[in-house]
């Protein structure tokens, strides 16, 4: 990684010299007609969505610079927060309502996209795209591709199961993170999804032969050197656990959250413990007064009967009761 792979671009580029998915995706595109409907089905996951953040811009910009027209729909809401989002800054970058419109989150997960199959449309939408739609009808079957973004339970596979055996000839692509690909790959090999990108490397790839071309194109693709810099932290962060577990390296002091200074062989007290150990002190010097005045009456009890036995009785002698021994009353 540490070496330039050449004039095309810099060091620590997340070279990928398997472009087979790369060219898949993009013959997809090549076989689309002039000013085409696609239909992007958005419903990533957001903690896996900065994986494949960059491919999916890629893409858009890419549909974008041939005249595509895109509709954005959403079945879930994780997925339809993320599309709001992209959706916005489409529009700030200068997409029309010519080529974009917004379908909105539709509910009912499986069940929905059953219905939209015959019936997307949201009732009232108005606009060029709306339009073009009800030409062909008011479902996914009048769009020439779709483009699925998944990465919850709502992906690539439930577009497969329920709107790939009800419309067979409409082509579906997908953008998934790399947990999916091997579910993902036998759709791949049966022609089900004519396009998968689901690896890192692959949608860097892609990123990169897409460039800066068309509105919202990334201006950059993943850096392989914060990347390896952070896995560099990592392994050194894994590393000194570990020695720290094994040969009783003392951790920093972020490390052992919640342990005594004493504990951890410092030896420093914190204000809590010294408090504590203060407290402690108190109660010992307290009981030790307790028990000396204890044994002090004690002596004084003993001295007094001795005198009294030296004096000699003054009366006969008390017969022990059954509760008092005469042991223990002298």
């Amino acid at each position: 990684m540490l070496l330039r792979p050449g004039d095309d671009g810099g060091a620590l580029l997340l070279a990928n010299p398997d472009r087979a998915r790369v060219a898949e995706l993009r013959a997809a595109f090549d076989a689309l007609p002039e000013a085409p409907l696609v239909l992007v089905g958005l419903d990533a996951d957001l903690g896996t969505y900065p994986e494949i953040q960059v491919a999916v811009r890629a893409a858009l910009a890419d549909l974008l610079a041939r005249d595509a027209r895109l509709a954005v729909v959403s079945f879930s809401p994780e997925g339809r927060a993320i599309a709001g989002a992209e959706l916005d800054r489409l529009r700030r970058d200068g997409v029309g309502a010519d080529q974009l419109l917004d379908l909105g989150f539709i509910a009912g997960a499986e069940a929905g996209m059953v219905r939209a199959v015959t019936d997307l449309l949201p009732t009232g939408s108005e606009g060029p795209m709306a339009d073009a739609i009800r030409e062909t009808g008011t479902g996914i079957a009048a769009f020439g591709l779709v483009l699925v973004v998944g990465g919850t339970e709502l992906g690539p596979r439930t577009w497969v199961e329920q709107v790939g055996t009800r419309l067979p000839s409409l082509p579906i692509a997908a953008i998934v993170p790399t947990f999916a690909q091997p579910e993902l790959a036998p759709y791949l090999r049966t022609g089900q999804l004519v396009a998968l990108l689901a690896t890192l490397r692959d949608g860097a790839a892609y990123a990169a032969d897409v460039g800066g071309g068309g509105e919202g194109a990334p201006d950059r693709v993943p850096s392989a050197l914060a990347m390896l810099v952070g896995l560099l932290v990592a392994l050194g962060a894994l590393g000194r656990t570990v020695a720290a577990s094994l040969w009783g390296i003392a951790p920093g002091p972020d490390d052992s959250a919640g342990t005594s200074g004493r504990h951890r062989g410092t030896g420093q007290e914190t204000e809590t413990e010294a408090d504590a150990d203060a407290t402690t002190g108190d109660k010992a010097a307290a009981d030790a007064d307790a028990a000396t005045d204890a044994s002090g009456a004690g002596a004084e009890d003993a001295t007094d009967a001795d005198a009294g036995s030296a004096a000699g009785p003054t009366e006969g002698p008390r017969p022990a009761s059954a509760t008092e021994p005469e042991g223990e009353s002298r």
